[in-house]
């Protein structure tokens, strides 16, 4: 080979296309999840899945044996370096006590499929346990063409798709969409299962689970957040785009107003952004407002008005998105002082045209919760079609 072939080539870009089976290392263990690439168009584009949940890289950036995976979504990137049939790095994303970084490889292929094994599937009603509280969940586990699957549901909404491996007794399932890191882990004791939740490199938080009888288990959405009623609720922030919006404005006037505290580093909240818009859609021409509260990561007007206006475009979103704070819930509660018990990104809260809280719904409950989902999107249209008769 020629110097002059030879420097193109160490120039050329790696070739990335096809299944990539990657991994996050954590404290708690290995978190695999799977990345994808693919050209279109003559560029290079690629997906990270959990099972067959997958949400596209904003972008993929190559130099030398460098490469960048960026979710612009969350302000979080995997950077790794190139080497034959590997990737080695990190993932960060910004956090509130500056970036949080995991250390990352990948190989190519794809993890096995394993199928779940009986004594696991179907669902659990868990008890997690931290800082000597105890709180519940739900556990999932079902069989899918890829593979065992399932998912975490807690009184205020899921964790998002899992899927893993499991044998006879024990299992390892894992979801990272780019934002929420967790991995799940547990085995057999006899009738129980117990068992560890790992979120982030290091927190882990223990839980026993024992099947489900049908009975209650999870508090109610309604029941955890209340609210002042004796004066109509007051907000004032500004908006992602300038300006400053209040409850006082006469655009709320005489209004029913649904107010989404959330979040766009909450893939909870991506979720429910496309049911908050197809609701403005339905019932606005009959006197419905909705206006979006944002407590984001950062603290920084510029990342965070970025960020928000992003989502706002994602979603094609009609409706006023404020920079109200900071996502630690003690400050997004002293902002909102009417409410009391604020435990959960996203929250709703329902206005009647008298200004007054109504209902506060806290969390939301993916699709991939099925008929919870269903049920929750239904009260939704219940609760705002009462307010709208008023």
């Amino acid at each position: 080979m020629t110097p002059l072939l030879l420097l193109a080539a160490l120039a050329a870009p790696p070739d990335l296309v096809g299944p990539w089976r990657a991994a996050l290392a954590l404290e708690g263990g290995s978190l695999p999840f799977m990345m994808i690439m693919d050209t279109s168009g003559g560029e290079l584009r690629g997906r990270l899945c959990n099972a067959n949940s997958c949400d596209a890289f904003s972008a993929i950036m190559l130099q030398g044996d460098s490469v960048t995976f960026e979710m612009a979504d969350y302000a979080a990137v995997i950077r790794a370096t190139w080497s034959g049939d590997s990737l080695v790095g990190n993932y960060s994303n910004v956090g509130n006590r500056g970036p949080r970084v995991i250390p990352f490889h990948a190989a190519r292929g794809s993890w096995a499929a394993a199928p779940t094994p009986a004594g696991l599937d179907g669902t659990w009603d868990a008890v997690f346990v931290s800082g000597g509280r105890t709180s519940p969940r739900v556990l999932v586990f079902q069989d899918a063409n890829n593979g065992m699957q399932g998912t975490i549901v807690s009184s205020t909404g899921d964790y998002g798709v899992f899927s893993g491996h499991g044998t006879a007794d024990s299992f390892a399932l894992a979801h990272f969409d780019g934002s929420f890191v967790y991995l799940v882990t547990g085995s057999l004791d006899g009738d129980t299962l117990r068992g560890a939740f790992h979120a982030g490199l290091r927190t882990r938080t223990p839980f026993t689970a024992v099947r489900s009888t049908g009975k209650p288990h999870l508090r109610e959405p309604t029941s955890l957040t209340q609210a002042d009623t004796t004066a109509p609720f007051a907000f004032s922030f500004p908006e992602a785009s300038g300006g400053l919006v209040s409850s006082s404005d006469p655009r709320f006037r005489d209004k029913v107003v649904l107010v989404d505290i959330f979040g766009t580093w909450c893939p909870t909240c991506h979720g429910a952004a496309p049911v908050l818009v197809q609701l403005w859609n339905d019932y606005h021409e009959r006197g419905l407002e909705v206006v979006g509260l944002a407590y984001e990561v950062s603290g920084d007007t510029a990342i965070d008005g970025a960020l928000v206006r992003r989502y706002r475009e994602k979603f094609a979103i009609p409706f006023p998105l404020l920079l109200a704070g900071v996502n630690l819930v003690e400050e997004t509660a002293a902002t909102l002082p009417q409410l009391r018990g604020f435990t959960s990104y996203p929250t709703s809260v329902f206005i009647g045209r008298d200004g007054r809280v109504r209902r506060v719904y806290a969390g939301f409950h993916g699709p991939v919760t099925g008929a919870m989902h269903d049920r929750q999107v239904r009260e939704y249209r219940n609760i705002l079609e009462r307010l709208l008769e008023e």
